[in-house]
């Protein structure tokens, strides 16, 4: 279900202008903001991940 709310709108992109050119090559701070974006989103999604695993694993302990 989350999956499902979240896919269409794109957040994890970088936005680009309309009027660039299509074959126009990416400037040195947009491949650098990409790549730190998408290292953001992959340690993200890690760090989600292995919190759902403690918490899985951990809450029977405390029950």
């Amino acid at each position: 279900m989350f999956y499902i709310q979240l896919k269409d709108r794109r957040w994890n992109q970088p936005k680009s202008p309309n009027n660039k050119a299509a074959a126009s090559k990416p400037s040195e701070v947009e491949a650098t903001n990409e790549r730190s974006s998408n290292f953001a989103l992959i340690k993200t999604t890690e760090y989600i991940r292995n919190m759902q695993q403690v918490y899985y694993l951990e809450f029977p302990l405390f029950c």
